[in-house]
């Protein structure tokens, strides 16, 4: 995440959304206006950090717009500018190339929009939010100086995404995708940044009046970054200040203290960039789909970078994936001809630990290694391990072709089955079990043991199996793995020891 001094963003946003969620469990009913209430009172009692305070509100505002008995997809259009407006009102300095940003230009873009569906709603949500993520370097120039997008707005649109894939009816969570700045940079911007030393944070139940203008000038005279919002008879405040007894004097004049979170974000920052490296070995690889991270980390890859074809991770996604390993010597695995050269560049990038680069062009070569993976052995028999799985190992992958072609001198029909065997197209043709038999005696799987089937999103359960039934009849000396990958692009990759 983008690193900023009161804390972790993408933390301080998850205890908000945490707590909310809390709150809905003891609703005891189905009433929409019981459930928006907990989301409110959760919310705010659980936000932490400024981005968490802001995220509240923004919750808040959906909230105090919504109809009571059931919404449409022009009722949240107007959730959405409620949310704007309650959330801007609650900074007292806003800035562009947050969160904020996010809301705003959905607002905005809304105007004049009709959906028939939510699903069609959140679609265009999610692809707003997603562009002015990106853009987010550009408005503001810490980001840009860092290389990184905002986190808080990532973080937003993460719950974008997660409401789409919802009313869709795909509830399971992938947070793979993270922005991160380096040691040197945490080191050169966070610093810099504390002027005022302690992160204050009070919730405070009110029995009388209080004057926001006069508590808001009292805030900004004694700290900065202020947000003060008060909902019902509670009143929650966030200052960077270098006098939080005055805070807490000050506030206890109106009503009782209820919650109380101060930090000192000096020694946050020494903690945070305290990295060097902790262990010996670490280990990073490149992976193309879910299911394939899964298994490398279970086989004991440290870090995964999402990527692969059509989706090659850049400079600074390796070396922050290297930085995160806390390890003196870094084993890391591009999995994709297009990553090696940018992993060569990575290995001269740092002087403080060794990163070594296993060539591997496909990432069925690195589940090969990670098989011999053996964190307590040196580096350099380690090296020799997997280099001598990765020989003896096949890789396979299989695709379709999108259009007529020519490849060498074969022609190539659209919709045909494109198998390779490593960078070698091997068979191709319009059944997959003739492909796949005829690629399989060409690399003698009769003297095999094993052949691992990574399920691409696109595979179709009739050709598994058929491949199953291809197996058990013609090559009963193999024993068939079956896992769901996630990769796109390839309905099948596949590893033949």
């Amino acid at each position: 995440m983008f690193p900023v001094p009161d804390g972790d963003t993408g933390s301080n946003m998850c205890s908000t959304m945490l707590e909310a969620c809390k709150y809905i469990d003891n609703v005891k009913s189905d009433d929409l206006i019981e459930v928006w209430k907990a989301v409110k009172e959760g919310a705010l009692m659980g936000a932490r950090g400024n981005s968490g305070v802001i995220l509240s509100q923004i919750l808040r505002g959906m909230a105090d717009a919504s109809p009571r008995e059931y919404i449409t997809p022009a009722d949240f259009v107007k959730m959405i500018s409620n949310a704007r407006k309650v959330a801007y009102s609650a900074v007292m300095r806003p800035v562009e190339g947050t969160m904020l940003t996010v809301v705003r230009v959905l607002d905005e873009r809304l105007q004049g929009k009709n959906f028939e569906t939510f699903e069609e709603l959140f679609d265009w949500i999610v692809e707003i939010a997603r562009d002015t993520v990106n853009r987010t370097p550009h408005m503001l120039q810490k980001l840009r100086e860092a290389g990184v997008v905002d986190a808080g707005a990532k973080g937003l649109y993460y719950i974008f995404e997660g409401m789409r894939d919802a009313v869709k009816g795909n509830i399971q969570v992938n947070l793979e995708e993270v922005e991160q700045a380096s040691v040197e940079e945490l080191q050169r911007m966070a610093f810099e940044e504390i002027t005022n030393r302690y992160c204050t944070e009070v919730a405070v139940r009110r029995n009388q009046v209080v004057e926001k203008s006069e508590l808001e000038a009292f805030l900004n005279e004694i700290g900065d970054s202020v947000v003060l919002v008060e909902q019902d008879d509670l009143i929650k405040l966030h200052v960077h200040t270098n006098h939080p007894g005055q805070v807490l004097e000050k506030v206890i004049e109106f009503g009782e203290i209820v919650k109380v979170k101060i930090d000192n974000m000096k020694l946050q920052h020494e903690h945070v960039i305290s990295t060097q490296p902790t262990k010996e070995i670490g280990v990073v690889a490149v992976s193309p789909g879910k299911g394939i991270s899964d298994i490398l980390k279970s086989l004991g890859v440290d870090v995964i970078v999402p990527g692969g074809q059509t989706m090659n991770p850049s400079f600074a996604d390796l070396k922050a994936a290297v930085e995160q390993t806390h390890a003196k010597n870094v084993f890391l695995f591009p999995n994709n001809a297009n990553v090696l050269l940018t992993a060569k560049q990575i290995a001269e990038a740092f002087d403080d630990r060794r990163v070594i680069v296993v060539p591997t062009s496909f990432v069925q070569e690195c589940v090969a290694a990670m098989v011999e993976y053996d964190p307590d052995a040196e580096p350099e028999d380690l090296l020799k391990r997997f280099e001598e799985a990765i020989s003896q190992c096949v890789p396979i992958s299989v695709t379709r072709a999108v259009r007529d072609s020519r490849y060498g001198n074969r022609r190539i029909r659209k919709g045909e089955y494109l198998l390779f065997v490593r960078k070698e197209l091997v068979s191709h043709g319009f059944s997959l079990v003739k492909v796949l038999k005829e690629a399989l005696e060409k690399e003698n799987a009769h003297e095999k043991e094993i052949l691992t089937v990574f399920l691409g999103d696109n595979y179709r359960k009739p050709e598994l199996e058929k491949i199953q039934k291809l197996i058990g009849e013609e090559f009963p000396n193999l024993d068939l793995e079956i896992y769901e990958g996630g990769q796109p692009h390839y309905p099948y990759l596949m590893l033949l020891q």
